[in-house]
């Protein structure tokens, strides 16, 4: 009976290997990723060829994962980059408010619309609209957002003037909106217009031999900000790091290297990182030999 050892489970399954060149060609394109994790390579190339189309992009990982930053790397060497880049988040507001910031309105539309407005959807004409969060978008607004994408043209709230638009949509999400669509949380045909491409960002604990560096760029980051010297990791501190489950991913790791950074200790030992890490980690032997495998530390 063939047994499946734990530690192929967590990030560090052997892939086929990407050539040096290919790996410094793409550092070098994408200079804002750091990593040389074969997930976080394959997702730039697909990143790059996304890059290239006109057509919907959904973006889909866990929160934390920086799905915005791959959105912005769309923009910044695609076909619109001459255009706008503009971003709302459809979790951080309220849906009759993401309804005005999107489509704007006229002047007396509803009480305290004292000037009309143009929306988001019309300020990213020539560039990239980047809808963040669009699974909790409501229902009633996924309806609005549809009939734009079909018919290249929107109205404001309160207006009976239809203007053009041109923008490309690059949506992001950390649902899966096949499953929402089926609980009918979110329409279908929506779906399908903003899924015609798709990248998935890996999240942290699927490229944990990363982790070294980024914590070594955020923590020098906020040292140097602080005018502080850059501590080293312990061994034991390095295991924990590198072990831990990372739920927030990257934005988790930014505010555990912030925390240590202001610390002020001149070496980072175990005792010293958040409990979640080591309440979340990986069993000790397994920590351990994963450490060893990856064959790395911080100095």
């Amino acid at each position: 009976m063939m047994t499946t050892d734990p530690i192929d489970t967590l990030g560090t399954t052997p892939s086929p290997p990407l050539l040096s060149s290919e790996i410094e060609r793409l550092h070098r394109r994408f200079p804002e990723f750091l990593g040389r994790s074969v997930p976080l390579m394959q997702m730039l190339q697909e990143l790059e060829r996304a890059a290239a189309s006109e057509a919907s992009l959904l973006i889909q990982g866990e929160s934390g994962t920086g799905k915005e930053l791959v959105g912005r790397a769309i923009h910044r060497i695609g076909p619109r980059r001459s255009g706008p880049f503009v971003s709302e988040n459809c979790a951080a507001i309220s849906p009759s408010l993401l309804d005005g910031e999107l489509f704007g309105h006229i002047r007396g539309a509803f009480t305290g619309a004292t000037s009309e407005r143009a929306g988001l959807i019309e300020s990213a004409h020539g560039g990239i609209l980047f809808l963040d969060e669009i699974g909790e978008m409501g229902k009633d607004l996924q309806s609005k957002l549809l009939r734009v994408l079909q018919e290249r043209e929107i109205r404001r709230i309160g207006s009976n003037r239809q203007r053009k638009v041109d923008f490309r949509l690059v949506a992001a999400t950390h649902k899966n909106l096949e499953m929402e669509a089926e609980e009918r949380r979110f329409r279908d045909d929506l779906r399908f217009r903003i899924d015609v491409l798709h990248i998935e960002v890996p999240p942290l604990r699927k490229r944990r031999e990363d982790i070294p560096l980024l914590c070594q760029y955020f923590l020098h980051r906020f040292c140097r900000r602080a005018g502080r010297k850059t501590p080293s990791f312990s061994p034991d501190a390095l295991t924990i790091l590198i072990s831990s489950q990372w739920k927030g991913n990257i934005r988790e790791l930014r505010n555990e290297m912030e925390r240590l950074a202001a610390s002020g200790k001149e070496r980072i030992l175990g005792e010293d990182l958040s409990t979640s890490l080591t309440r979340n980690g990986l069993p000790p032997p397994i920590a351990r030999r994963l450490r060893a495998e990856l064959g790395t530390d911080l100095r």
